[in-house]
């Protein structure tokens, strides 16, 4: 039988999605190293998706054991009046968070009529989004958030617009504090047997499907300028791959499928990614990084991940899911952002000549988010403020 879920919550987080939840887990384990001893919370989370109800499910299960907090996992409610009237009077949270966005017409009437107070935390604001809201702003600053951290001085003010600036204070975005650097390689690496000792290994992660006659171009002129590289080519979805060993085929270059790749490669092979995790090791390995999505107006895949390693990775123009991180990335020298494949190719070629100190980048990417970092703690204490847990 399904157990059912009752309040009251102490707590009740709502994330839109996957990556909206992966903040949450973040904010409940921060929460859990700065309550009070013998002080505990019981908290609601809830996600509109699928993937943001599994990750909310395994954040929930990793904090199993520690008795600070009680998580009780759930789908967001339809946004009608009477089930988010129905959702209040039976979870009666005393306090509401929304992170990052969507501002739910329903869930703040209910939520004020309920005299529960709303925060919004990580808050970030799209133009198309507050286009939107603008229209809207009048009952927004009725019924809107009771407070808005927002990531940014731009989405401050669209916020400010929408809400009211009385209630909009900046913050630093909980993502950064994600971003912790490797310190050595990655252990029982099984990437290291594939490898050449002396051979260039060139990294091409996360290659979309609309950019793959792009990347196919780029790797075809590398291999015939580089016959001493190894190249490992990560397509974003592995049912590609077979795909991706005819095409390399047409351009009469070496391919097999990873899955199939046993022992010493040899120079000038390119290996086709079929299998999931090891795209963190082959980033530790590589001596260039080419992270796509990037060179189609697609939003960009996660460059931030072979910073991790101290690897400066190259990006296409169109990043816009990762924008947020802010374009002093790219002036900082962090990311190196090209314009097309044909710069690609230059740029990797120069890479494999002159490449960078890998602790080198290791101390810039700390010198660079360090400051940017504290976020996911600053929101913590406003909860507990806000609860009034002694």
């Amino acid at each position: 039988m399904k157990k059912t879920v009752e309040g009251p919550f102490d707590l009740w987080i709502q994330s839109a999605s996957g990556g909206e939840s992966l903040l949450t887990n973040m904010v409940l384990e921060n929460l859990c190293s700065l309550l009070p001893e013998g002080k505990k919370l019981r908290v609601l989370v809830s996600s509109g998706t699928k993937q943001g109800v599994d990750s909310l499910s395994k954040g929930r299960d990793n904090l199993s054991s520690r008795a600070a907090i009680e998580i009780n996992v759930i789908y967001f409610p339809f946004d009608s009046p009477h089930l988010m009237q129905r959702a209040f009077s039976i979870f009666a949270p005393r306090l509401a968070i929304i992170i990052e966005t969507e501002l739910w017409p329903g869930f703040l009437i209910a939520a004020k009529q309920h005299n529960v107070p709303v925060l919004l935390v990580n808050g970030r604001m799209s133009e198309k989004s507050f286009k939107s809201y603008m229209h809207f702003s009048t009952f927004f600053r009725k019924y809107g958030p009771e407070r808005v951290w927002a990531i940014s001085r731009q989405d401050g003010d669209r916020f400010s617009q929408v809400v009211g600036a009385d209630k909009v204070e900046l913050m630093n975005n909980i993502k950064f504090d994600r971003i912790k650097t490797q310190s050595g390689p990655v252990e029982k690496n099984p990437i290291v047997e594939l490898l050449p000792q002396d051979a260039p290994f060139v990294l091409l992660g996360s290659i979309r499907r609309q950019e793959e006659l792009k990347i196919l171009n780029s790797t075809t002129e590398l291999l015939q300028q580089r016959t001493d590289c190894i190249v490992g080519l990560f397509p974003k979805h592995i049912e590609r791959a077979d795909h991706w060993i005819e095409l390399l085929d047409t351009k009469r270059i070496k391919a097999i499928k990873r899955s199939e790749a046993t022992g010493c490669q040899p120079a000038g092979t390119v290996i086709v990614w079929d299998v999931f995790g090891e795209l963190a090791g082959a980033y530790s390995l590589a001596k260039v990084a080419f992270v796509g999505g990037s060179l189609e107006n697609l939003g960009g895949q996660n460059f931030l991940e072979p910073l991790v390693f101290g690897l400066k990775p190259i990006i296409g123009p169109y990043w816009k899911n990762f924008a947020w991180v802010g374009r002093e990335i790219i002036s900082s020298g962090l990311v190196h952002e090209i314009s097309n494949e044909k710069e690609l190719l230059i740029e990797i070629l120069r890479r494999i000549e002159t490449g960078d100190s890998r602790p080198e980048v290791t101390k810039q990417v700390a010198d660079f988010f360090e400051p940017r970092k504290g976020g996911t703690q600053q929101i913590c204490q406003q909860i507990i403020k806000k609860l009034t847990v002694e």
